[in-house]
């Protein structure tokens, strides 16, 4: 097992290029160019992602406001996991740098970012912001639309079943499964849009969801579509949450590793290594840049 677990690292290690994707300056990728509402909220520059600091209530009011655009939009909440995938995946790359609002995700991020004197300093994640989002609409005159989109077969049913008993004025738009092909992808697209929900779930899992969305969502007009991850598992009770002391201490990775072994071992072994050693190259790269221009500095 320990040779095994070597090779994983190695070829982690060999086969991510965080140079090729950390980029020192503005990046002009921003799909928030003309969108002022969006250009308004607080950016953090780290790991050459552009990630957006908000507080959960300004986050959820930031949501809510979009939910009134005929726009798409995407939404996604990265982990020291989705820096780790995007080293070596591309596809999951340029969906990260092309979404409309990016969240700090875990303790990884956070604790990465103030090394680097850029903090982060809130951490959101799908899985107490989407509740957050029902739990808030539900004092409200408005009827929040939720599509329900991924997981295992039954699952988004039983995720949509306990939303709507603990939030009534909730409105389910619709349920899928993510079991479905490439032939049925057309007519999921024209279900969801005949739906015509607010938001759009989409619980495939990192990399997947995320590819998903940059993908499509420009097919689901006035859709807030968001990647969650294990949401819809955790909503239909399938996997217990961390008791929240845990996930107040920033420790829900190590309930999750102990929950799932086999299926999170290397995630949260391996891959938090090659998350430290993009850390560090950047790190030294960007204090590599900074002596090099204090040196042109004093030679001008």
């Amino acid at each position: 097992m320990q040779q095994q677990g070597q090779s994983f690292l190695s070829t982690a290690i060999q086969t991510a290029q965080p140079l090729s994707f950390i980029k020192f300056g503005p990046d002009n990728s921003n799909p928030n160019s003309f969108d002022p509402y969006l250009n308004t909220i607080p950016q953090v520059e780290f790991l050459g992602f552009r990630f957006h600091r908000l507080t959960q209530s300004r986050a959820l009011e930031t949501l809510l406001s979009l939910t009134q655009s005929d726009k798409s939009y995407k939404v996604y909440f990265a982990n020291a996991h989705s820096i780790e995938v995007a080293a070596h995946n591309s596809d999951f790359l340029l969906a990260l740098k092309r979404s409309n609002l990016l969240f700090a995700d875990g303790s990884g991020i956070l604790v990465g970012s103030k090394l680097v004197g850029k903090p982060l300093t809130y951490n959101l994640n799908g899985t107490d912001l989407i509740p957050a989002l029902f739990e808030a609409t539900s004092h409200t005159s408005e009827t929040l639309s939720v599509y329900f989109l991924g997981a295992r077969p039954g699952v988004a049913r039983q995720a949509a079943t306990n939303a709507l008993a603990k939030y009534p004025k909730l409105h389910v738009a619709g349920i899928q499964d993510g079991y479905f092909d490439n032939a049925d992808l057309s007519l999921v697209l024209s279900r969801i849009r005949a739906a015509k929900p607010d938001i759009l779930l989409v619980a495939m899992g990192t990399p997947l969801q995320e590819i998903w969305i940059d993908r499509y969502s420009s097919q689901l007009p006035g859709v807030v579509c968001i990647g969650v991850g294990g949401l819809l598992d955790f909503m239909a009770e399938r996997v217990p949450r961390a008791p929240k002391m845990v996930r107040y201490l920033g420790s829900e990775w190590i309930w999750r590793l102990l929950i799932e072994p086999r299926r999170l071992w290397r995630r949260y072994t391996i891959g938090n290594l090659v998350y430290l050693w993009v850390l560090i190259t950047f790190t030294v790269k960007q204090l590599f840049l900074q002596s090099s221009i204090n040196k042109t500095t004093k030679a001008q």
